[in-house]
């Protein structure tokens, strides 16, 4: 018998991972017996939204793996049942299990098998605070993701203004420089079919790589982030 202070203490510590992390809430994520298995992005955050993906093979053909997740989320008075719809050569099934989404897209592999995808997504839970970002006026972001993977955090942002990419690599060399960071490599691309310029940059123990290249009238910039601990 756990007891009664040890056990508040247990629900403390639980609620306190389900806080820091939304997707530890969610039912588990059923797998068809002797399926493999492996994680591609264990915890990350995709523009404000918690989300996991694991990658699933097995020498199951994929209408037999439909037919295990059918049966795992058949419909109740409570819950609806999956929906299905193809897309490209994969065929997905989703259910929602109070506020998670499960999401399994799968298509043939090898001689029998199939291969697929393992998508879980959480509502946040509460404010996600972020480092500010600094860009230039009039830049509009694209994709913000976060994840952490073995200890080690990353976040890779993409965004788009109207500035050219020199613009971009002076703006970020002079603020992030005002922020602590050192710019250890420039160069600049100068392809018929790729114009722009690569930065890298490190501030202690983190590392940030900035790709700024034309598009038309626009500049697409990539800033990836990740800190080594």
């Amino acid at each position: 018998m756990i007891p009664g202070f040890a056990f508040l203490l247990l629900l403390a510590a639980g609620a306190a991972l389900a806080a820091k992390d939304p997707l530890r809430a969610c039912p588990e994520f059923p797998a068809p017996k002797n399926a493999k298995l492996q994680a591609v992005a264990p915890q990350m955050d995709y523009n404000g939204i918690p989300m996991s993906i694991r990658r699933i093979e097995s020498k199951a053909p994929p209408e037999e793996i439909l037919a295990f997740y059918r049966k795992e989320w058949a419909a109740t008075k409570e819950i609806r049942g999956p929906a299905e719809y193809p897309l490209g050569p994969w065929q997905v099934i989703a259910s929602l299990r109070g506020d998670c989404f499960f999401t399994v897209q799968v298509k043939p592999f090898g001689k029998d098998g199939s291969e697929g995808f393992l998508g879980l997504t959480a509502p946040p839970n509460g404010k996600v605070v972020k480092e500010a970002l600094p860009m230039l006026p009039g830049s509009t972001v694209l994709n913000d993701i976060a994840h952490n993977d073995a200890g080690k955090t990353a976040r890779t942002v993409v965004l788009k203004n109207g500035f050219s990419p020199a613009a971009n690599a002076d703006f970020y060399r002079r603020n992030l420089g005002d922020l602590g960071w050192r710019v250890t490599t420039h160069y600049r691309m100068d392809k018929p079919d790729q114009k722009g310029d690569v930065m890298v940059l490190k501030n202690g123990l983190r590392e940030l790589s900035v790709t700024m290249t034309r598009a038309g009238s626009e500049s697409n910039v990539l800033l990836n982030y990740v800190d080594q601990p």
